[in-house]
């Protein structure tokens, strides 16, 4: 969440129940404890006023103390808060909250299976029902608060129930919410606020300081999760370690493709805008890493933040960078104050009577699962926070920026805290599956597939690609060309995307070198895979998970990344067919591992094993499009004549690399530190695959395109000597 109000379920009598709306603290961890008194006494006024205004300033920062040490409790429950942009299904554009149809309507409709109304100056700004509250972020982000739980089924079953409310609405309306954690259609300029004093204020506030500030109120859409302590040292524990692991969650719940409606630059968009704001109110609190930390260290940072906006009366005041001391500083603060100062800062973990964990993206409904399983597992086993205290000691706030900024950069390439981000999200990985138990750790499965395949959500999105002058017309040209091979591409089935997925880098590829794309189905039917021969003239095997070391009589290791019997099988039963029709195949990372495996051949399980010594690495962050080291193509061979030339740079996103290339394949190019990068068959018939990933370069690198074009030329060539062979001639 971005600029959250309090929640009013748990608003003290005599405050305006309608002055904010619902947003944050709906999802209270434990449930919310009564505030209790300040322990500092007042100190008796004097005549200049000064030795008071000190004494209020000691009063409201044991009020905030008392705050804190009220969520002290032995429950460990948990709370989420979840973020949806809204779009419209015919234009994909923004939705605001009054215009015809907009986000006020969606509220007005789904209000009948709500049991409260929250309302502002007469407009509808939240709904309540039992533990769940939807209230609206400044840009109309629909989001949802719900809690406490105690088992994350309970928190799947209050999510779907709120979506049966959402989705039919949206539908009568002609409106999506992509999932996404930045809005993907404008500039974040370009979205309405909702009408409300609070969220006018704080863009006049932020807007200032940053365009940052406006990127962060309209266009990011967030998940977070809310937990409990049962002491002082288990929140302070808590909120250290949440702090330290920010940046590695960010990037594991990546899920912002754009930026500005543009195609984004670089990793974790959302962390991103709020690396770009003044840090006087997000980001890592000062001091919070030290261990002599404490709750009335917190509550000093609180309150000497700039206020932007206070209540007053049933009102709200602009203030600006007054801070709370400064308000407040002839009088207590009420109980509503309190926590109207908490919702106004907005670090990566956030404490209140709970401890509140903020660097994830909005994501689909069943990553959002696996992450509330994560950070319970994480935070409710005592183990774990001994690990991660142990391994985070001495972290520094520099050291969690420099961080952010090599996780930007180079996503899972980057080093964090002198170790690879890797190491980090394996580790999280396994202390969750270990304390989740048989009953929830099967929730973590998608976030668990997609981060052991090094890839975020963000990475799974089409890019548009960059297109030059005259590109689509020349695909259209393609496309009504009758005699176009078909180029029949692999399926490549991923468990933690429910389907068929693939990089659109190998349809645009095949199209761009004058071949007709054709996807292939998921199948081992002997019928449907003789039938797939003989209607396709060459074929693509892309790139993908691990091949089983069952297929090339090697056994497992703890190195083997998730497999997929069913592409293995296809795979493995698909190309000595082709290869006995003699059609053209390209293999393209897991691909060329493909073909060497059904020739015979063997494979490393982790070059990190095999090439310790290695620079290169291997597997490199985003850009995906950039070449990150060269390869030395093997003179005389036939991808020596494709490319026509010695040395070329190509990316590297892979951990596995071919041993034995199997029988009649041999090696046509090596990396520098001596891993293979490119094997081919002997004799006559195309068969060429390479590690590298040729789709993701094509449009700028011609030693990538000229394989697109090789490949589409021999299935010209192929059918035309069918032709003449057919003939008799």
């Amino acid at each position: 969440m971005k600029s959250d109000d309090v929640n009013p379920s748990i608003r003290p009598s005599g405050q305006g129940a309608d002055a904010a709306s619902a947003g944050d603290g709906a999802a209270l961890a434990g449930g919310a404890a009564p505030l209790a008194s300040a322990a500092t006494p007042p100190t008796p006024p004097v005549a200049d006023g000064g030795a008071a205004t000190e004494g209020f300033a000691a009063i409201n920062r044991a009020k905030l103390v008392a705050f804190f040490r009220a969520g002290v409790k032995d429950k460990q429950m948990f709370g989420y808060e979840l973020e949806h942009i809204v779009l419209r299904k015919d234009t994909e554009g923004p939705v605001s909250y009054d215009e015809p149809g907009g986000i006020r309507e969606v509220l007005e409709r789904m209000a009948p299976q709500y049991e409260r109304r929250i309302s502002h100056d007469d407009d509808l700004m939240g709904l309540v029902r039992g533990n769940e509250v939807v209230s609206l972020e400044p840009a109309a982000q629909i989001e949802v608060s719900a809690g406490p739980f105690s088992k994350v089924s309970d928190a799947e079953q209050s999510y779907l129930s709120f979506r049966e409310s959402l989705d039919p609405v949206l539908e009568e309306l002609g409106l999506f919410t992509p999932m996404v954690g930045y809005n993907p259609s404008v500039k974040a300029s370009e979205l309405r606020l909702i009408p409300k004093f609070r969220y006018d204020s704080m863009d006049r506030f932020l807007s200032a300081e940053a365009y940052a500030g406006v990127t962060m109120m309209r266009g990011s859409a967030s998940l977070q999760v809310s937990i409990d302590y049962h002491s002082e040292q288990d929140a302070l524990c808590k909120f250290r370690i949440a702090e330290a692991i920010a940046p590695i969650l960010a990037l594991m719940c990546d899920n912002s493709p754009l930026y500005e409606g543009e195609v984004r630059t670089s990793q974790m968009v959302r962390m991103g805008v709020w690396d770009a704001m003044n840090q006087d109110r997000v980001g890592v609190v000062p001091g919070s890493l030290d261990p002599d930390f404490s709750f009335e260290r917190y509550a000093d940072y609180i309150l000497s933040r700039g206020a932007i906006l206070v209540p007053d009366g049933d009102e709200w005041r602009y203030v600006g960078n007054q801070t709370f001391y400064e308000v407040y500083a002839d009088r207590e603060m009420t109980d509503f104050e309190v926590e109207h100062a908490l919702s106004m800062v907005w670090p990566d973990a956030r404490l209140k009577n709970f401890v509140e964990i903020r660097p994830a993206d909005a994501m689909p409904f069943d990553f959002s699962l696996a992450y509330v399983t994560l950070i319970k597992s994480l935070f409710y086993g005592p183990a774990n926070l001994e690990v991660l205290d142990a391994l985070l000691r001495g972290v520094t706030e520099d050291d969690v920026r420099a961080a952010k900024h090599d996780l930007f950069r180079r996503g899972y390439a980057a080093r964090v805290y002198g170790r690879s981000m890797e190491f980090w999200v394996d580790l999280l990985m396994n202390l969750a599956v270990g304390a989740a138990g048989p009953d929830e750790a099967f929730y973590l499965e998608p976030l668990q597939s997609m981060t052991r395949n090094r890839f975020t959500l963000a990475d799974a999105y089409q890019d548009p690609g960059k297109r030059e002058p005259g590109y689509d017309e020349r695909i259209q040209a393609v496309l009504e060309r009758s005699g176009a091979p078909r180029v029949g591409i692999f399926p490549r089935y991923d468990f933690e995307l429910t389907g068929i997925s693939l990089s659109e880098g190998y349809t645009t590829g095949v199209l761009a070198a004058g071949g007709l794309p054709v996807v292939l189905p998921l199948t081992d039917n002997p019928r449907m895979l003789e039938k797939i021969v003989e209607v396709c003239d060459a074929f693509i095997i892309p790139g993908g998970q691990d091949i089983d070391p069952n297929f090339y009589g090697q056994k497992r290791n703890l190195r083997l990344h998730r497999v997929t019997r069913q592409r293995d099988e296809m795979e493995l039963a698909l190309i000595p067919r082709i290869l006995q029709a003699r059609k053209p195949i390209l293999g393209i990372c897991r691909g060329m591992q493909a073909l060497a495996v059904a020739n015979g051949g063997t494979l490393f399980h982790d070059i990190h094993l095999t090439h310790p010594e290695s620079a290169i690495g291997h597997v490199q962050g985003r850009p995906f499009d950039a070449p990150r080291h060269e390869v030395e193509v093997v003179p005389g061979t036939r991808l020596a004549q494709i490319t026509g030339r010695r040395r070329f740079g190509v990316n590297t996103i892979h951990h596995q690399s071919v041993k034995d290339p199997g029988a009649n394949m041999v090696v046509s190019a090596r990396a520098d530190d001596g891993v293979v990068e490119a094997i081919e068959m002997t004799g006559d018939t195309f068969v060429v695959g390479v590690q590298w990933h040729p789709e993701l370069l094509w449009r700028t690198e011609d030693s990538s395109h000229s394989l697109f074009r090789a490949l589409v030329h021999a299935a010209v060539s192929k059918g035309a000597a069918d032709s003449l062979n057919s003939a008799g001639l």
